[in-house]
């Protein structure tokens, strides 16, 4: 399974002024496809810390997305961070103009224009549904913020993220963690390839627990399965 990293770039995640919605509708996308996500970091609109956590991120084996800040306002600063940190100047993409001239017409304003300066090499990703466009260089995909746009952008260029999905299982408990966590603890160590998560949750009957298995292989998780099974009964 391939492993991806998500960038999530905004000062209204951080201060708690928009609710991010991206993360968790990337995580099981890419998940589902068959990439697993490695990492999650939010960060700030400032350039310097935009720049420096894509050259962190960087990695040939593993894609970047990242969300958020290429609209056409002053806090919009992801086109320029990305052209930075890759090197590659900023140029007015043709296809983008077109798309943003086609979108707007002759209401296209000069800051609207500024959205099709991309660096230089750009790949455009549309959004099937509306329109909308993020781009692509090397493997950084870059997604607009908005949940609703950021998903139909998403669905275009979905297919590079196809791999092999794990084998998923999920068994529900009415017993409480406490009760069954010393043998959760051997079964997770007789099964180090099937990562095991415990998650308490509140049902219409009360708290109950929802284990989680999921791996590669699908005999092994289905053994794994059987033992944790036999422990939450």
């Amino acid at each position: 399974m391939s492993h991806a990293r998500l960038l999530i770039i905004g000062n209204e995640v951080l201060s708690g002024e928009v609710a991010d919605l991206n993360i968790q509708f990337l995580t099981r996308r890419l998940t589902g496809l068959g990439t697993r996500v490695r990492s999650v970091r939010v960060i700030p609109d400032e350039d310097p810390v935009i720049v420096a956590a894509i050259r962190e991120a960087i990695d040939p084996a593993s894609p970047l997305l990242v969300t958020g800040g290429i609209g056409p306002t002053h806090d919009d600063r992801t086109r320029g961070a990305v052209a930075l940190a890759t090197d590659r100047p900023l140029v007015r993409h043709p296809g983008a103009e077109a798309q943003l001239r086609a979108g707007y017409g002759l209401r296209l304003t000069e800051a609207e224009l500024e959205m099709a300066m991309l660096p230089t090499g750009a790949r455009l990703s549309f959004g099937p549904r509306s329109g909308v466009f993020g781009f692509v260089i090397d493997n950084i995909y870059v997604f607009p913020g908005v949940p609703d746009l950021l998903a139909d952008v998403f669905e275009s260029v979905a297919g590079e993220f196809a791999g092999r999905p794990d084998h998923r299982i999920e068994i529900m408990t009415p017993l409480k963690e406490g009760d069954f966590a010393d043998a959760l603890r051997e079964v997770a160590a007789a099964f180090p390839d099937v990562p095991i998560g415990s998650y308490p949750t509140r049902g219409a009957g009360g708290w109950e627990v929802r284990l989680i298995l999921r791996g590669p292989d699908p005999v092994r998780v289905e053994a794994a399965a059987a033992r944790v099974r036999e422990i939450t009964r």
